[in-house]
């Protein structure tokens, strides 16, 4: 969930490069640079069949976790989790790297899954998280896993956030903080209705991971398996982000697609709560259902969102949700990442947002593309000062 972060005046991105639409064909993770207002600049590339995650540490050394698939042609999602790392990223060198295997595979069963999370604290631990289906012999059932480490460590640790979940949960937001992890994925079990023409993924569930003085605690956020829609929609429920706060508060977006008329409407969801509290306190925001995502971001303990519909793009303060339309034109079915505090907006005076092509029938017209934003603090206050 980590494709921009920023150290100082170097802000830092990646892409997948494929050579045509086939999952057999082997694609590239590559890292770009951007120093300043100079022109974005191509470093080192990667195999992969999956997109991953960067991260930059308190030194302004560069992380990338790739996925790397064991034989394309046989199954793009078997494989390895690799760490690549820039030790002089922070000089700008996105060139020279060094590398270790984080998660092995020797081909007989699936040790990492193809989507995973990555989040970095302020004492520089790094967290992985995924989730393995039940097929994984060394697990009981479906099960969610982490690793983290220090940069400075040998070695990754590995805790088990939970077995026997009954449903297959991906793409998890991860945060860290102090001895205390947190993994948000959603339920993405794969269901043939025998119909080529169909996405087969199911999004009913959120799930909800704390990892608190040593013990995991689960919630599941949100379950529409017994919905109307459940047996007709693939999709009804997905997260859209994980926030903490400087004073500790947890927030958690997720959207709802369970409009019977039109799949495409959406209603957002806000969560809140401090951690090792049980009880959340639920919202509904009051957005236009044409929103599709929004992005939590926090600037002098003001909490802000950035949203966007298909064709347009907004910011507001989370307490006011008045949208104000950014003067952006060309950037439709985009995908939204908007660079973490960890992620060197702390000491910035720039929010950095990487707003991704995400539609696969516009990228056939030559008619999608990728935007960087980069928003001045100063500008927020001038921006949603209603």
């Amino acid at each position: 969930q980590n494709k921009i972060v920023r150290f100082k005046n170097i802000v830092f991105m990646y892409v997948i490069e494929n050579k045509d639409e086939k999952n057999t064909t082997l694609s590239d993770f590559v890292i770009y640079k951007k120093d300043g207002d100079k022109a974005w600049e191509k470093g080192a590339s990667f195999p992969t069949s999956r997109p991953g995650n960067i991260l930059i540490d308190s030194k302004g050394i560069l992380h990338t976790f790739v996925f790397e698939p064991l034989n394309v042609l046989k199954n793009d999602s078997w494989g390895k989790l690799k760490h690549y790392w820039f030790t002089d990223a922070y000089l700008g060198d996105i060139t020279n790297y060094k590398e270790e295997t984080v998660v092995d595979n020797n081909g007989t069963a699936e040790t990492v899954n193809i989507r995973i999370g990555t989040a970095i604290g302020e004492d520089d631990t790094m967290a992985i998280g995924f989730g393995l289906t039940k097929f994984n012999p060394l697990y009981n059932g479906h099960s969610e896993h982490l690793y983290f480490k220090k940069p400075s460590d040998t070695k990754w640790q590995h805790l088990v956030a939970g077995q026997n979940l009954g449903h297959d949960y991906y793409y998890p937001f991860v945060w860290v903080g102090q001895n205390s992890f947190l993994l948000l994925p959603v339920q993405d079990d794969f269901a043939d209705d025998g119909n080529p023409q169909t996405y087969d993924n199911i999004y009913q569930k959120i799930a909800y991971f704390e990892y608190k003085d040593s013990l995991w605690r689960q919630d599941l956020i949100i379950d529409h398996t017994k919905h109307p829609l459940a047996s007709t929609r693939n999709r009804i429920v997905e997260q859209e982000d994980l926030f903490v706060e400087n004073n500790g508060t947890i927030h958690i977006l997720y959207k709802e697609n369970t409009d019977p008329n039109d799949r495409f409407l959406t209603h957002h969801v806000h969560l809140s709560k401090k951690l090792g509290e049980e009880k959340w306190q639920e919202e509904k925001l009051n957005l236009p259902t044409i929103i599709n995502c929004v992005r939590l971001f926090e600037v002098d303990n003001t909490l802000y969102f950035f949203a966007n519909s298909w064709d347009s793009q907004y910011l507001a303060r989370l307490n006011s949700q008045k949208l104000v339309k950014l003067p952006i034109s060309g950037a439709i079915g985009i995908y939204p990442y908007v660079a973490t505090k960890r992620g060197g907006t702390k000491d910035s005076p720039f929010i950095d947002i990487l707003l991704l092509a995400a539609d696969s029938e516009t990228f056939k017209k030559e008619t999608n593309f990728n935007y960087y934003l980069r928003i001045h603090k100063d500008d927020l206050a001038k921006l949603t000062s209603f």
